[in-house]
């Protein structure tokens, strides 16, 4: 056995305890091994710059957020509105691996994923909006939207049908042969979806660039983890695609940048696709409306929040490490918040959209 990655035993597996087994470890799943690797906080911190931009960006996804969620309340965007507060970190983390050229295939809890890949903030705030200068110029919502600009592919409400798209975007880069890789989000409930079986198989069939992320949030909506799925873990199912895997925890943003860099690589490099389950919590409803305290364990709701808050530990580990100081990541705050609001003003100062283009760019027979 190798001492310094154990093997995870049958027991440890079916009794797993996200907020404790993930602490300080992270589970790698390699065919009918799963092993434990341990890290040290210092170990993952990326250098300075890098760890910089991640907090200007893990912190600006909630100042977006939070901006809309104002907005929406004082009536500026219609019909509902969905966010991803206690996502932000492993959003930002993962996406930021991304090269400029290579393709994003978010969901509508992946803010922060956007604007690691260079969505701007005020296009964001137009289209929730329904601005005419939006992606969709008004015709759509909430983060049903991409940016073709910075390659990032538009979100579909069924979420495990945005798999085989992302599929498609990776078998093109392939075919391209530009050692080109696709990162693609999932929530824990789309893995229950035919679409995500057949999208994750024929990956792996076909060995293709891509890194399938599965947000648990430990919620489909109202629906507990214990009725989504009968494993242990939604990573146990990698070795069954033929995949190697990784369970990790969400929360913490350097690891989960590391651990999606060496995915990333190992898909550029010809060695096909990687399963990684990030877990975070929804902290917050399902959107604006839902009154989650019917169905949340509050008890449990209030240790993860209170103690898992991503942008809380990202500040604790820069300023514990000397990566940042207290003024810097003060400072790195105050900009985001700033930001979000400028976007804000410009976006309501947009124009919004004349009827008369209304089926301009739509499909008709």
């Amino acid at each position: 056995m190798d001492a310094k990655h154990p093997l995870a035993t049958r027991e440890e597996l079916a009794n797993l305890d996200f907020y404790t087994d993930l602490a300080d470890r992270y589970l790698a799943v390699d065919g009918l091994e799963a092993r434990w690797v341990s890290f040290t906080r210092k170990e993952i911190l990326p250098d300075q710059e890098t760890a910089g931009r991640m907090h200007y960006l893990v912190s600006l996804a909630r100042a977006v957020e939070e901006t809309l969620d104002s907005a929406f309340r004082a009536g500026h965007i219609p019909g509902t509105a969905f966010f991803g507060r206690g996502n932000e970190g492993a959003s930002v983390a993962s996406a930021m691996c991304l090269e400029d050229h290579e393709w994003l295939v978010p969901m509508h809890r992946n803010c922060g994923a956007h604007l690691a890949k260079g969505h701007p903030p005020r296009s964001i705030m137009s289209h929730f909006f329904g601005r005419a200068d939006g992606p969709s110029g008004g015709r759509d919502g909430n983060f049903h939207m991409g940016y073709r600009p910075k390659r990032i592919t538009q979100l579909i409400s069924h979420i495990g049908t945005m798999v085989p798209i992302a599929t498609g975007v990776a078998w093109a880069a392939k075919a391209r042969g530009k050692g080109e890789a696709t990162i693609n989000y999932i929530g824990d409930g789309g893995t229950s979806s035919g679409d995500f079986h057949e999208a994750v198989n024929f990956a792996a069939v076909r060995k293709l660039p891509l890194v399938i992320i599965i947000d648990n949030n430990q919620y489909a909506y109202k629906t507990l983890l214990s009725d989504q799925y009968a494993c242990d873990a939604l990573v146990l199912k990698a070795p069954g695609y033929g995949l190697p895997g990784f369970l990790i925890d969400g929360t913490n943003a350097p690891l989960v940048h590391h651990v999606c860099s060496q995915a990333l690589e190992r898909a550029r490099a010809g060695g096909g696709p990687t399963l990684i389950e990030s877990i975070t919590l929804r902290a917050a409803g399902h959107s604006v409306y839902d009154k989650f305290a019917d169905y949340v364990d509050m008890e449990h709701f209030e240790k993860w929040t209170n103690e898992r808050d991503p942008i809380k530990r990202l500040d604790e580990a820069l300023i514990e490490f000397g990566v940042m100081t207290a003024e810097e990541v003060a400072a790195s705050h105050a900009r985001a918040r700033k930001d979000a609001e400028d976007a804000r003003d410009e976006a309501l100062k947009s124009p919004m959209p004349d009827p008369a283009y209304l089926t301009e760019g739509v499909f008709a027979e």
